[in-house]
């Protein structure tokens, strides 16, 4: 009878010193590329210049069932990500819509002459700058004008 000697495979396993030697080289590389990029004349182009590339440009039509309560004193619409309100003083004011603490959707408060954010209270003037956290980030102010003719409302930056 014929023994059988079973042979054990060889596992594709990197020795720690191999290993180690890898990640040196990779961490090295890396490291030297920042080096000679930071003695260069010439900068790493901004891959998105100008950030998302998206400015806000929206002309509500104050026409439109949608925008109606910018009709109102104390009336506000959420659109394209901005809140645009109308003060009891009968200007427009336009902010980010989306809370700086966590991105909620936030409501104006004509009374008060702020805005709230519904999920964890936090409070804007209608500048945009924080009153009460936990935002700690200013909500980003918009131009805004208003064509009576056309009963249009422009929100730019």
């Amino acid at each position: 009878m014929e023994k059988l000697v079973s042979t054990p495979k060889k596992k594709n396993t990197l020795e720690r010193k191999e290993f180690m030697k890898q990640v040196g080289i990779g961490f090295g590389g890396i490291l030297l590329m920042n080096c000679l990029q930071a003695c260069s004349d010439s900068e790493i182009p901004d891959p998105m210049p100008g950030g998302s590339g998206d400015k806000v440009d929206i002309t509500l039509d104050l026409n439109l069932t949608a925008n109606n309560s910018l009709n109102t004193l104390g009336g506000f619409v959420v659109s394209g990500g901005v809140i645009v309100a109308r003060t009891l003083d009968d200007n427009f004011i336009a902010v980010s819509s989306a809370c700086t603490h966590q991105g909620t959707t936030i409501n104006y408060r004509a009374a008060e002459k702020d805005f709230l954010c519904p999920l964890h209270l936090s409070e804007f003037s209608e500048t945009g700058a924080v009153e009460k956290g936990p935002a700690t980030s200013p909500l980003t102010r918009y131009n805004v004008t208003s064509d009576e003719t056309a009963n249009t409302v422009r929100i730019f930056e």
